[in-house]
């Protein structure tokens, strides 16, 4: 599915906040993986999906836009995070299979 417009900029501004990047920078920095992974893809994501769906006038969190939406608006919190920090998008997967396979 292609993330509705209105979704994507909701998604882009959330990610792109000084203080959000700042604050996944320094998780990066004390290796804090499993808490930087939960703020991308949870606590942020769940934010922007349920803010768009309360704003389309959908319960809030509507189900059918999350399950549509969820994947494409964390790909888009990865994407900012990498461009902030310098890392690639290969070194962030390698950091998160270690904390998949340490669990």
């Amino acid at each position: 599915m292609t993330l509705p417009s209105r979704l994507q900029e909701l998604a882009e501004n959330r990610y792109s906040q000084q203080e959000f990047l700042s604050t996944l920078f320094e998780l990066a920095l004390e290796e804090q993986w499993f808490d930087l992974q939960h703020m991308i893809q949870h606590d942020m994501a769940k934010a922007i999906l349920a803010d768009y769906s309360f704003e389309q006038g959908k319960d809030y969190l509507n189900q059918e836009i999350f399950f549509n939406c969820w994947e494409e608006v964390i790909e888009i919190g990865w994407n900012k995070f990498c461009g902030h920090t310098g890392l690639s998008r290969d070194q962030v997967n390698s950091h998160l299979r270690q904390l998949r396979e340490a669990i």
